[in-house]
């Protein structure tokens, strides 16, 4: 891990978490092992993300910017736009799994149902994301009515007893088409970094 990458993360990150989670970057830095939440870390420029006992790093894509005030959904905009006025964004918002991975998705799919009864949801091709070992399903949810039109891609990772949403959200399709690209690469460069437990 670079060192200037190591000072960011010391300033967003309390010092007991720092010390507690140093260990598992070095180790998976340097570990070529593969499978769920065990993927060699290999992020330039990381953004690191954390949500209770979970860490994670993030490349922002070229253009992005993360927006500081907002925690879990962790979101991202266009350089630029402003989170109250974006029409499209992506975010990551973590959540615990209590359940199976496949429970969750439909869990979630029902949420979703229950909100908006013509809602469309739509399977989608799963784009390659870093944690390859991982549970991990993408869907499009599209909602339409006289007034307002709603498009979110998500992929859901299962990793750590933690559910990852990485999400590109717009108004249109068109919208979600023209930053797919950019969507796709975060999913490459988003991994687990470690899990934190209390301070010994």
């Amino acid at each position: 891990m670079k060192l200037e990458s190591v000072l960011r993360f010391t300033r967003s990150v309390p010092f007991l978490l720092l010390v507690a989670i140093l260990p598992a970057i070095q180790a998976q830095s340097s570990a070529a092992t593969t499978g769920c939440g065990k993927t060699k870390i290999s992020i330039e420029n990381a953004t690191f993300l954390t949500s209770g006992s979970l860490v994670i790093a993030i490349q922002l894509p070229l253009g992005w910017q993360r927006e500081e005030k907002k925690n879990n959904p962790f979101f991202l905009l266009r350089n630029g736009d402003r989170y109250e006025t974006a029409r499209t964004l992506m975010y990551v918002n973590v959540q615990q799994l209590d359940s199976s991975f496949e429970q969750a998705v439909k869990n979630d799919e029902n949420d979703f149902r229950q909100r908006h009864s013509s809602m469309q949801i739509l399977d989608e091709p799963q784009p390659e994301i870093l944690e390859a070992g991982c549970a991990a399903e993408t869907q499009r949810f599209i909602y339409q009515n006289a007034r307002e039109t709603s498009v979110e891609e998500v992929t859901k990772i299962g990793i750590g007893g933690q559910l990852i949403n990485v999400v590109l959200s717009s108004d249109s399709e068109a919208e979600i088409a023209r930053y797919r690209k950019d969507y796709k690469f975060l999913l490459e460069h988003l991994g687990l970094v470690g899990l934190v437990g209390p301070a010994q």
